[in-house]
C-alpha cells in the first residue's frame, strides 16, 4: 500500500508537470497562430489596398482621357467647321452655282471632307472623321478602345456674325483590362465667326471676280452735316451692317434673299463691277446687295447729294443710311 501510495504521488507530480508543459505549449502555439494570422491578414489587406489604389488610379486616368477627348473634339469641330465653310464658298465661287441645301453640303464636307465626291485641298486631313481616327489611334497607347459615332450634325446662324455647329455624338469607351466601360450620348457645340469669310452671294453673282469679305462696319453715323465721307468709307471698304430685312450668311449660300432676324447687308460698289469684264451691270437697281442681286421691285432714289451717279438706293433704306439728310430725286 505504501508503495502504491508513493507511485500515485509520483504520477500526480508528473501529471502536474505535463499539464503545466501542455499549457505552456498551447499558449506558445496560440500566440504563434495569432501572430501568423495577423501577419497574413495584414499582408492580404496590403495587397487588396494596393489593388484598389491601382484600380482608382486607372479609372482616374481614363476619366481624364475622356475629358481631354471632349475638349479636343470641340477644337476639332471648330477647325473642321471653319474649313468647311471656306471650302463651300470656294465651291460656289468656282462653279458659279448656289448650293441646293447648305446643311446637307456642310454635313458631308464637315464629316467626310468631300464636296460632290471631291476633296478640296483645305479639307485634306482636316475632316471630323479623320480626327476621330486619330483619337482611336491615340487611345490604344493607354489600352483603351474608344469609338465616337456622330449621330447628327446641324448648322445654323446663331447671330448675325456667327454660325453654330451642333453635334450629337455617342461615346463608347472600353478599358482593355476590363476595369471599366462607358457608353453615353453627348452634345458638342461650337461657334464659328463668319468675320473675314467671303460672301457667297457676291462670288456667284460676279462670277467669282469680285470677292466681298464680311467685315462688320465700325461706322455709326453715315452722314454728318451733309458730309458723306463716312458713307463712302463704308462702301469702299465693303463693310456690312446688321439688318432684319436682309438674308443671313448661310442663306446667301443658297441665293435665298429673303429677310432673316440675323440678316446682314452691304452696299455694292458698282465702280468695282465696272472694272470687270463680262459682268452685266444693272444701273437701275438699288445698291443694297440683296436688292441689287435680287428681283424685287423697289422705289429708288437717284442724284443723291455728294454721291456717285451710280449710287441709287431704295426708299426702304433711306433712313438706315441717313440719306434723308441729303438732297435726292425719285428715279424715273
Amino acid at each position: 500500500m505504501a508503495v502504491n501510495k508513493g507511485i500515485n504521488e509520483d504520477m500526480k507530480k508528473n501529471m502536474k508537470k505535463s499539464a503545466k508543459k501542455g499549457m505552456i505549449y498551447t499558449t506558445v502555439v496560440l500566440l504563434f497562430l495569432t501572430v501568423l494570422i495577423t501577419v497574413f491578414y495584414a499582408y492580404e489587406g496590403y495587397k487588396y489596398g494596393d489593388r484598389q489604389d491601382s484600380i482608382e488610379t486607372r479609372i482616374k486616368t481614363m476619366n481624364e482621357f475622356i475629358e481631354d477627348v471632349h475638349k479636343d473634339s470641340l477644337r476639332a469641330a471648330y477647325i473642321a467647321g471653319f474649313r468647311t465653310l471656306i471650302a463651300l464658298e470656294e465651291h460656289v465661287s468656282s462653279t458659279g452655282e448656289f448650293l441646293t441645301d447648305t446643311n446637307q453640303y456642310f454635313r458631308k464636307a464637315f464629316y467626310n471632307g468631300t464636296i460632290e465626291g471631291s476633296t478640296p485641298e483645305i479639307l485634306y486631313q482636316s475632316s471630323f472623321s479623320t480626327y476621330l481616327s486619330r483619337v482611336n489611334e491615340k487611345s490604344g497607347n493607354i489600352d483603351v478602345k474608344i469609338n465616337i459615332t456622330v449621330i447628327e450634325v446641324n448648322l445654323y446662324q446663331s447671330d448675325p456674325w456667327n454660325v453654330r455647329v451642333d453635334l450629337l455624338t455617342n461615346f463608347s469607351v472600353i478599358d482593355k483590362r476590363g476595369l471599366a466601360e462607358w457608353n453615353y450620348e453627348k452634345n458638342l457645340s461650337t461657334t464659328i465667326p463668319i468675320i473675314s469669310l467671303k460672301d457667297p452671294l457676291y462670288s456667284v453673282e460676279t462670277l467669282g471676280r469680285v470677292q466681298s469679305f464680311i467685315i462688320p462696319t465700325n461706322i455709326t453715323e453715315f452722314v454728318v452735316n451733309n458730309d458723306t465721307d463716312n458713307l463712302k468709307e463704308h462702301i469702299e471698304n465693303g463693310y456690312y451692317k446688321t439688318s432684319t430685312e436682309a438674308p443671313n450668311f448661310l442663306m446667301r449660300f443658297e441665293g435665298d434673299l429673303s429677310s432673316n432676324e440675323n440678316g446682314i447687308e452691304s452696299i455694292v460698289d458698282i465702280s468695282l463691277l465696272e472694272k470687270q469684264e463680262d459682268i452685266v451691270i444693272d444701273y437701275d437697281r438699288s445698291v443694297i446687295d440683296y436688292v441689287y442681286f435680287g428681283t424685287q421691285a423697289t422705289n429708288n432714289k437717284c442724284n443723291i447729294e455728294d454721291m456717285p451717279s451710280w449710287f441709287k438706293i431704295d426708299e426702304e433704306h433711306i433712313n438706315d443710311y441717313e440719306i434723308n439728310e441729303l438732297t435726292y430725286i425719285d428715279c424715273t
